[in-house]
């Protein structure tokens, strides 16, 4: 069938759909249960009808996107956008449809399960015009986010009291995020410049759609009530089926916070070193702006001011002695998968796929993987550098292509992972098995003489911490940016900013480097926050990673610390992976895992990272002996650094005439930070 005729098609459903809707009023209250339908034959046809038209209409978006991403003109953006407005469309007419059956009288679990995955996502329940402002004010924060631009610096900005920056004009204003401002953040050691460049950025990015994020609260509320839930947050947190999922990361973080509170002081100490009592304490949290990433989620880039002298070999060297090429890291790459004993790539993939940079076009060059809905077409498209970052991404993001070319035999509604977190999840998983020195010996990488089994030696302590570096604060930022978000949805907006920096103290140890105020938007800083993208399965993914890695360990019979452990040529893992993958989402979270596992538990779980990670654990424990705080300590001008309460209310109140509630306002605030000075020393001095 031709392109033409399958567009024409869709929207011809699409069309007669919209037109039968139209006779009858869309009561979004009642979400068409007064005429709820529990025929079976019905159920079947209407998910024989979504399975194939969602895979043409899933087919149709990839294409578009792939044309963008690869050749990033105008049109090509009009036209995804075309096709993603197109796709919108069909979802919000599918969960209309889907709403008229009434799932609990459908006693088949697999039809019941399929159904109550088309009903519990989205935002359809808000009806055509809400949700076309949602779209439109997302898009908004989008735009705003992809357009920022800022100066370069030379070394003539100051400071207000109140965290704004005057600079002096530039002629080429024309930073972007990627490459230009990712690159100072990770590689300068400048503070100033960092300073600078960090300032920049979060002020033109927050405060310009703060006000729209408000709206975008409001309307997110809207639609996750009208699909049943109390707010958006419970909404997100619905997918990973765990009615205690809130308590459940707060849980696994309880029991990683003592590892994390040890690298975060090894850390600390090498930054003092080299910024000293100017930038920050001793004892005291960590500036966000000199931790090498602009979110301080990932602490690798600043590894040679916390370990100078290092014992690591230069792999990304021994490649190009070798004559690796781009095309080579990818044979290698399906190598690996095939000793397990899974398939090779298909031609399709190997004539599709982008693995350099084109000449020609603008393409963007974020690493990804691609799945086309037709069975048939799966692309990576990756800028691929001879080095061994992306020696490690091309194995992660093949492990993505066999993931979908895994579950393809599943109903279009379950060609996916049971929550996102588990396609992550596998992806690192591999990532680890190949990153580490063991497998990188064996594929003749790192030399032999080196004995990278001895899982005590130094090389394979500096490797743990990479790793550690890697892992640990994104786990902190990911829990901090979604317990930030769920507290908006189910408090409001009011303090959003006092609050994001609260949690980055909590859980980080984080502090802004100036003054933070009521009208600036911090968390607007991260894409996921303004495009309504969920993040903690970041976390999730985190946790499963080293579950699914023990497991494929295991299946291995892998004797020795859990970090030395190889999988490659081992068919029984390949199995268990196979297995795991080909489930899709028709098996729940729980069921999954307990898959995963062999029956061992059906939860998520801390040990296997706990038991990775314990070499370097007690080699950071002797690290951090004479330090006084492990961990950190607030005091009062940290928690100044952002608690504005009595400043952002007479902000937010400045129209009123009276000046007894401002002072009422003033006197809570100095009680209030009285108390939370307390509840900070009482937390984080853990000397």
């Amino acid at each position: 069938m031709s392109v033409f005729v399958k567009v024409y098609s869709s929207l011809l459903f699409i069309t007669i759909i919209e037109s039968a809707l139209s006779t009858a009023q869309f009561s979004t209250d009642l979400l068409y249960k007064e005429s709820a339908n529990d025929n079976l034959g019905d159920v079947i046809q209407f998910l024989r009808e979504y399975d194939r038209e969602a895979a043409d209409t899933c087919n149709r978006v990839a294409l578009s996107e792939w044309k963008y991403a690869t050749n990033a003109t105008d049109f090509n953006r009009r036209r995804m956008k075309e096709q993603q407005n197109l796709a919108a469309k069909f979802e919000c007419i599918s969960w209309r449809r889907a709403t008229k059956f009434d799932t609990s009288r459908i006693l088949e679990a697999n039809l019941r399960r399929q159904l109550g995955k088309i009903l519990q996502q989205g935002k359809c329940g808000l009806g055509d015009e809400k949700h076309l402002e949602i779209t439109h004010v997302i898009n908004m924060m989008k735009d705003n986010y992809n357009q920022v631009r800022i100066c370069p610096f030379h070394g003539q900005t100051n400071l207000h009291s109140d965290g704004h920056n005057v600079t002096s004009f530039h002629a080429y204003c024309d930073l972007r995020l990627e490459p230009d401002i990712t690159s100072i953040i990770e590689q300068s050691r400048n503070e100033k410049e960092l300073l600078y460049v960090w300032n920049e950025f979060h002020e033109k990015i927050g405060p310009p759609v703060r006000n729209t994020f408000m709206r975008y609260v409001d309307l997110a509320n809207q639609a996750a009530i009208q699909h049943g839930f109390r707010d958006a947050g419970e909404q997100m947190r619905e997918q990973y089926e765990d009615p205690d999922f809130f308590f459940t990361v707060q849980d696994l973080w309880t029991q990683i916070q003592p590892l994390y509170k040890q690298l975060f002081t090894f850390v600390r100490r090498g930054l003092f070193m080299r910024y000293g009592e100017g930038v920050l304490r001793p004892d005291g949290p960590i500036p966000a702006h000199i931790l090498g990433n602009m979110w301080g989620q990932n602490w690798r880039n600043i590894i040679d001011l916390i370990m100078p002298h290092t014992e690591m070999p230069d792999i990304t060297g021994e490649m190009m002695k070798q004559g690796y090429t781009a095309t080579k890291i990818f044979q290698v790459a399906e190598e690996f998968f095939t000793s397990l004993g899974l398939p090779p790539m298909s031609p399709e993939f190997w004539r599709n796929s982008i693995i350099q940079k084109p000449n020609d076009v603008y393409t963007q060059c974020s690493a990804s993987a691609w799945d086309f809905c037709n069975l048939l077409d799966f692309r990576i498209k990756q800028c691929t550098q001879i080095s061994l970052e992306d020696f490690i991404n091309s194995h992660h993001e093949m492990t993505h292509i066999h993931y979908y070319m895994q579950y393809t035999t599943q109903p279009f509604i379950y060609r996916e992972s049971p929550n996102p977190a588990f396609h992550e999840a596998a992806a690192h998983a591999i990532a680890l098995n190949i990153g580490g020195p063991v497998h990188l010996q064996k594929v003749g990488l790192l030399s032999t003489h080196i004995t990278a089994s001895n899982g005590n030696s130094m090389i394979n302590i500096e490797y743990l911490l990479n790793v550690a570096l890697d892992k640990l604060p994104f786990m902190a930022f990911s829990l901090t940016v979604e317990k930030w978000r769920w507290y908006v949805f189910e408090k409001g907006p009011v303090g959003m900013n006092a609050r994001w920096w609260d949690l980055r103290l909590r859980f980080q140890g984080i502090i802004p480097p100036n003054k933070r105020m009521s009208q600036h938007f911090d968390a607007g800083a991260k894409y996921h926050v303004i495009s309504d993208q969920d993040y903690i399965k970041y976390f999730v993914a985190t946790i499963l990673q080293f579950q699914i890695y023990a497991e494929l360990c295991a299946a291995s019979n892998h004797v020795g610390p859990l970090h030395t452990c190889d999988f490659y040529r081992s068919r029984e893992a390949g199995r268990l992976l196979s297995d795991f993958m080909q489930r899709g989402a028709s098996l729940s979270s729980s069921q999954l895992i307990k898959l995963i596992t062999r029956g061992k538990t059906s939860r998520l779980s801390a040990e296997p990272l706990l038991d990775f990670f314990r070499p370097l654990e007690a080699w950071l424990e002797q690290q951090n002996r004479d330090e006084r705080v492990i961990g950190w300590s607030s005091n009062m001008d940290d928690i100044q650094l952002f608690q504005n309460l009595a400043m952002g209310y007479n902000t937010a109140y400045s129209s009123s005439s009276s000046s007894l509630f401002i002072s009422f306002l003033a006197c809570t605030t100095a009680i209030i930070k009285v108390l939370q000075l307390h509840i900070y020393t009482e937390n984080f001095n853990l000397s």
